[in-house]
């Protein structure tokens, strides 16, 4: 692994050095230049059309009008660094262009600040702008926006002129000469036009960050998407995003950079989401349009995040409408969705309702008549209250079910999560965020209704946690912060009216938590930046429970009981967190990163299903070590901003260590025992991401492409041979896209192909007490056929573009356009030859087997109806 995964960096520095030919190039060229006194606005204009450069200046900010009598014929960078010293300006190449600033002033302790602080809001709804862009042009610094839109900009003591932008929105420049710790920001949302946008040629925030790893997926994306049965989907949605690696079609369920799908954590509002599931996975529980911002961190997570190996999804709703009330809804094959949201006290509150309910039993109960129920639901709620210019307070709820109940058995399982926030801004450069999130997943199966016969197993979380953001200045930000959570388990336990049912005892689990640490991001002159960061982490099991303690045969030796409350075993991990930028230009950076990860709680399930299954989960304990990551990434992005797009490549490794796998027949349903079935060992991930990306314009969306590698290595497996995990799909490539035909119509397509997923194909058959039973040889010994799909939509505009009232659209989607079979399972079959005489495949000498493969959805239309009240 080590020799392929130098070779993937090796690739990304040679894309580094092809990608930027013009700055050396233009620096280079030797140009004659004779002037007598002349203006430097002159003396510009004469190198412009020497060279075939453009200069990009604010008039403003330079000495333009001073004269110079200057006489060289050097190269450009020289010519450059004369003008550089005798007027106190600086060059920048960009692209094509040379950026013009004066410049920075010598750091000096003693010269006076003033800070300039608040929130970057949306003027039409009020809702905050995660990631906008502030800025300072003639002092070349900046700073974005956190997730709750406040920001903090320290700058010397006189006038500036500071500039507030975020993608999709209109520019406002505004003029401090003093501190402000109260300020507004409202930038207005541009109207979509036919004609290309042209960007200006500002810093990129995302290159700006010292932040490697992080996709950003806007809602506004996610609703532009073809989707199936027109069920709008985040989760979804994430298969296009770079390093996210879907189950199949008909699941939920993502792997991200090679790590198992409980190593990703979903938080809605601070509050994880077990199961992000609706009908046993083909849909999933966060719909777009009650979302503000979604964030994906797949491998640099900030100190600040933790708990899962692999990726966080940082998923926050909006907090409602504080300037007027709107309504909106729509209505599609599957299901009914209706929000509210609006003002309590203008610009002082706000509250927001959205609801979603499942209309598919009359589709399935015309086959079933046994069918009783079927019907998923999400409802989620938001209050927001200003007490204070520097005092916020939010509660947010959000509750989902699934219930499918046939005659007298059934399944269901629900979440339920919810947050407290209160903001507070300490003093202009301090600012506090205190949490209290609390959720619960719990899963039933009904096997019989009438006696109350269930198995039941569920998982919840308290945590309370307090996050502290200090703007030292804009090129030094220190952030730090303290954690307590509870955790309990029910792994999963028989319940019965039945006096005839004894069912065996599963202990209940319970954890405690406690998390510190701390962080710092810091510039280092104009090209260098460097974050370093802590997570320590306290993991103690607690009573009420009893453990098993096996020998080396996994045979029992002793049981363990523990009294309520009682402390019995400990784990404490560090963290460490690093990364470090080059930034070439405003407009490009190299970065590199490290993180460690812990994780502590362990989804049990033996199961390549793509749907939801019997799953149980357990925490880190006295048979269960914690999962531990080690990642680094190397990355180069590029912006061009007089066209919108933004270039992304990034090589990762990565090596987990006590992963988990099984025993053959594992049994891990109402197993007290459960601990023995499992197995642990190490695994291995590398590969390589590239994406190209333009957000804006008539024609949007992004492309990529990813070449990566998953292995598994366990004692138990193959003779400790190392083996493919399932998720291990070398090739694939996503292309997302939407385009305007008209100012009300437009049209979408995404295409998605990967390489099939390995599964353990039987190797022979064998004849025991007149049944045949299938040989296995190695563990995912062979691949599924590759897959791919081309989805479309087209969005019709009802409304006329003066209607800003009542807007409604009618959205068609045809889901595998082409209808590809892509498989989901392949069965062994026999085939009869005469009167009870079979032909078994791998009975045969010859490769060729009798098969049968599975698929879910070929052709899907679909239509739906959207609509929105202002």
């Amino acid at each position: 692994m080590e020799i392929k995964a130098k070779q993937f960096f090796l690739i990304v520095g040679i894309l580094i050095s092809a990608l930027s030919p013009f700055d050396s190039f233009a620096q280079n060229q030797v140009i004659e230049v004779d002037v007598n006194d002349e203006s430097l606005k002159r003396l510009l204009e004469i190198i412009e059309e020497k060279a075939a450069v453009s200069f990009s200046y604010n008039p403003n900010k330079l000495p333009l009008s001073e004269k110079i009598t200057y006489s060289a014929k050097k190269s450009l960078s020289e010519i450059l660094d004369d003008l550089s010293d005798k007027f106190s300006i600086e060059f920048d190449f960009v692209e094509k262009q040379i950026i013009v600033k004066p410049k920075k002033k010598v750091n000096d302790k003693r010269t006076s600040t003033y800070t300039i602080s608040g929130y970057i809001k949306d003027s039409k709804n009020g809702e905050v702008l995660i990631g906008a862009t502030v800025s300072i042009p003639s002092l070349n610094i900046g700073t974005s926006s956190n997730v709750y839109g406040f920001f903090s900009l320290t700058v010397p003591a006189q006038e500036h002129d500071v500039k507030f932008s975020f993608i999709g929105y209109g520019d406002i420049s505004k003029t401090y000469e003093h501190s402000t710790a109260e300020e507004v920001i409202e930038l207005k949302e541009t109207i979509p036009m036919l004609e290309e946008v042209v960007i200006s040629s500002g810093p990129n925030p995302e290159i700006g960050e010292i932040q490697l790893s992080k996709s950003i997926l806007r809602p506004e994306a996610v609703s532009e998407m073809p989707a199936l049965f027109g069920e709008m989907d985040v989760v979804k949605s994430m298969e296009f995003m770079p390093g996210v690696k879907a189950h199949s079609d008909g699941s939920t369920f993502f792997y991200v950079r090679g790590g198992n799908r409980d190593q990703n954590l979903i938080m809605l509002d601070d509050a994880p989401i077990f199961n992000s599931s609706h009908m046993l996975g083909v849909f999933s529980t966060i719909i777009p349009d009650a979302i503000n911002s979604i964030d994906i961190y797949s491998g640099d997570m900030p100190a600040s995040m933790g708990g899962r190996l692999s990726s966080v999804i940082d998923i926050r709703t909006k907090k409602g409408n504080d300037k007027r009330t709107q309504v909106w809804g729509n209505v599609g094959l599957i299901s009914t969705k209706l929000g509210v949201e609006g003002p309590i006290r203008k610009d002082q509150s706000s509250f927001l309702i959205s609801g979603r309910l499942s209309r598919i039993k009359w589709i399935f109960e015309r086959e079933n008549p046994d069918l009783k129920q079927l019907y998923f639901y999400d409802l989620t709620a938001k209050l927001n209250f200003k007490l204070s210019s520097r005092d916020k307070i939010y509660f947010s709820t959000y509750s989902g079910r699934d219930n499918y109940f046939v005659d007298n058995s059934g399944i269901e399982w629900a979440n339920l999560a919810g947050t407290f926030r209160w903001s507070h801004i300490v003093n202009d450069r301090l600012f506090l965020n205190t949490t209290i999130a609390a959720s619960s997943y719990d899963y039933y199966l009904h096997t019989d209704v009438e006696n109350n016969t269930k198995w039941k197993s569920h998982i919840a979380n308290l945590n309370i946690k307090g996050d502290f953001t200090y703007f030292v200045n804009p090129d030094n930000v220190v952030t730090f912060g303290l954690a307590i959570n509870g955790h309990n388990f029910n792994p999963g336990n028989l319940t019965t009216d039945d006096p005839n049912v004894q069912p065996p005892l599963v202990s209940i689990k319970n954890a405690f938590e406690g998390v510190f640490y701390g962080q710092q991001e810091v510039k280092l002159g104009e090209h260098w930046g460097l974050k370093y960061g802590l997570r320590l982490t306290t993991w103690t099991n607690q009573g009420n429970a009893f453990e098993f303690q096996f020998d080396e045969n996994k045979n029992v030796t002793d049981t363990l009981f523990y009294e309520a409350g009682e402390d019995y075993n400990e784990y404490r991990n560090a963290e460490p967190r690093l990364g470090i930028s080059y930034f070439i230009h405003s407009q490009s950076a190299i970065k590199l990163s490290y993180a460690r990860t812990v994780q502590n709680l362990h989804l049990i399930t033996n199961s390549i299903s793509p749907f939801t299954s019997l799953e149980v989960w357990l925490p880190s304990s006295i048979n269960i070590k914690p999962q531990i990551a080690n990642q680094v990434s190397l990355g180069y992005q590029q912006s061009w901003p007089n066209s919108g797009l933004t270039f992304n490549v990034e090589a990762y490794a990565k090596r987990m260590f006590n992963q988990i796998d099984y025993e053959p027949h594992a049994e891990t349903l109402l197993n007290p025992l459960v601990e023995r079935e499992l197995l642990f060992g190490d695994a291995e991930a590398y590969g390589t991401e590239v994406t190209l990306k333009k957000e804006v314009g008539r024609l949007r969306g992004w492309a990529g492409y990813t070449y990566s590698r998953a292995t598994r290595t366990f004692d138990e497996i193959d003779n400790g041979e190392t083996f493919n995990a399932f998720y291990d799909r070398p090739h694939e490539i996503n292309i997302v896209s939407a385009y305007d035909i008209t100012e009300r119509i437009t049209f979408g397509a995404n295409w998605i192909y990967y390489t099939g997923s390995p599964y353990s194909a039987p190797v022979g058959f064998y004849k025991f007490n007149d049944q045949e039973t299938p040989v296995y040889g190695k563990k995912n010994n062979a691949r599924l056929p590759d897959y791919h799909r081309l989805d479309v939509s087209a969005t019709f505009t009802l409304n006329k573009p003066q209607n800003t009232k009542f807007h409604h659209d009618l959205t068609l989607s045809l889901y595998n356009l082409y209808g590809r079979k892509n498989t989901l399972f392949i069965n062994y079959n026999k085939t009869e030859l005469g009167e009870n005489e079979f032909k078994i495949p791998a009975n045969l000498l010859e490769d060729n087997r009798v098969t049968s493969q599975y698929y879910l959805f070929r052709f899907t239309p679909s239509l739906t109806y959207n609509f929105r009240i202002l």
